[in-house]
């Protein structure tokens, strides 16, 4: 172990390694730890409810036809049915990005390997709620500091938030955890978004894939894999094959600096983070104002996104299609206030109401930025406030304003909105007395001495 014909001359990949392996629970602010829970709430809740999809539901076969038999360790969510560690992550990863509903930050969607892979990883492994808190803390603060130092791919970038869940819930040694890193930069593939001009619902998949890959990463890793190490360190590895490097991402302020408090939006909606504003306008507008959405003549909305501000004369075939349409989200939101997966069923995108009423959405100027850096200024409470107008035949309007919506970083969701969330994502998955059980489950997670009851509440 140890050999390399380059010279090392820095030892970023060693100073993560002693972060996960020594962080503590009490070394953790409350704050911090309060925010874990909300996110391991809203993750759950948006998983479960994205089991209504189709492509959910080809996932959970999936990962039965690669788990065939019932020795299973984990279980598979919504379903009930006990996988292999492997076939549970690819299923839960993909639930976690399906509806789009669950954070956003400069660098992708965290949550969707984090959360996942702590839940089922403290199931396999017997695990306490404060272990698998000081888990998902560890994955995320590595998560963006990774992602930061070099740009990959959003659902590459999830390697990095789980292999670190992992190394901390099996308590690797840092020499093993150096080699695991090693393999996770190796499996970063670097493509051009190709979902974003195709619209397939292809992505989501990748999460999925992501969260098996890790699960065999994390076990190629305990049996022994050498000469990997420093893998964010050496000049010909993993940072040199990205868009653009600033290693001193790597460990800026680690330990002292608790990134997912600033850099984490929890999505409002079940739409890309871009629609969320609209959405949150359109159903204020049609909740305080109780209007006909048939009665709509016109709706402005000023400014808009120009990069997803598109029309359909037919509907959408596809997920991704429709939640990345501002018109198709705002008329969505107008006909069905309270969100669900009923947003996304085909029916619903090709409902003839629905496209009719999105055709009728226009824009009043566009928000001038485009891509990260429109994340990076929504995070940083630097875009322009956003007003929606919707004229009625009669002549009424009604126009209603925001900068940003519930779930930003300085304007997030309270404890108790989060339950609300929760009970609202998981009412057609979830019994009553399994729903208000996660919810107490999760609120008192430092003081359950084996996690593995957690998933027991998921169907």
């Amino acid at each position: 172990m140890g050999f390399n014909v380059h010279e090392i001359t820095t030892d970023m990949t060693k100073q993560l390694c002693h972060f996960i392996k020594t962080l503590k629970y009490e070394d953790i602010p409350p704050a911090v730890i309060e925010q874990a829970k909300m996110m391991v709430m809203q993750t759950c809740g948006v998983s479960l409810c994205s089991a209504q999809l189709k492509q959910v539901r080809d996932a959970m076969e999936i990962s039965k036809e690669m788990s065939p038999g019932e020795e299973g360790c984990a279980t598979l969510w919504a379903d009930g049915k006990k996988v292999s560690w492997e076939a549970a992550a690819f299923t839960a990863g993909t639930m976690g990005d399906a509806l789009d509903w669950e954070d956003c930050s400069v660098t992708g969607h965290p949550s969707a390997g984090v959360i996942p892979a702590a839940v089922i990883a403290s199931e396999v492994l017997h695990r306490s709620g404060k272990e698998l808190l000081t888990a998902v803390v560890a994955g995320y603060e590595v998560y963006q500091r990774v992602a930061l130092a070099g740009r990959s791919s959003i659902a590459s970038y999830n390697i990095f938030g789980i292999l670190p869940v992992l190394m901390k819930l099996l308590d690797l040694p840092e020499e093993k955890m150096n080699q695991a890193f090693g393999v996770g930069t190796a499996c970063a593939i670097i493509p051009a978004n190709v979902h974003e001009i195709t619209m397939s619902d292809s992505l989501n998949y990748l999460y999925g894939y992501r969260m098996e890959n890790c699960v065999t990463m994390i076990k190629t890793a305990l049996n022994g894999i050498e000469n990997m190490e420093d893998a964010f360190d050496d000049p010909t590895a993993y940072l040199a094959h990205c868009g653009y490097q600033e290693p001193e991402w790597l460990t800026k302020e680690l330990g002292t600096h608790w990134m997912m408090m600033d850099m984490l939006l929890v999505k409002h909606w079940p739409a890309n983070v871009f629609v969320q504003t609209y959405a949150e306008l359109a159903s204020r507008l049609v909740t305080r104002y109780c209007f006909n959405p048939d009665e709509v003549d016109e709706i402005i909305i000023r400014p808009s996104v120009a990069f997803r501000h598109w029309y359909s004369e037919t509907g959408y075939e596809s997920l991704t299609q429709a939640q990345f349409s501002i018109p198709y989200v705002t008329a969505c939101a107008m006909y069905h206030p309270e969100p669900g997966a009923l947003w996304y069923q085909p029916e619903t995108m090709k409902d003839a109401r629905i496209i009719a009423l999105m055709n009728k959405v226009k824009a009043d100027g566009f928000v001038k930025m485009s891509g990260m850096k429109f994340i990076k200024d929504l995070i940083d409470g630097k875009h322009p406030e956003k007003f929606m107008i919707v004229r009625l035949k009669d002549g009424t309007e009604y126009t209603e304003s925001a900068f940003t919506h519930p779930g930003h970083p300085r304007y997030m969701l309270t404890r108790d909105e989060f339950k609300e969330r929760f009970r609202l994502e998981t009412k057609n998955i979830l019994s009553k007395e399994k729903t208000e059980g996660t919810i107490e489950c999760i609120c008192h997670l430092e003081e359950c001495p084996d996690a593995s009851v957690l998933p027991g509440f998921f169907h």
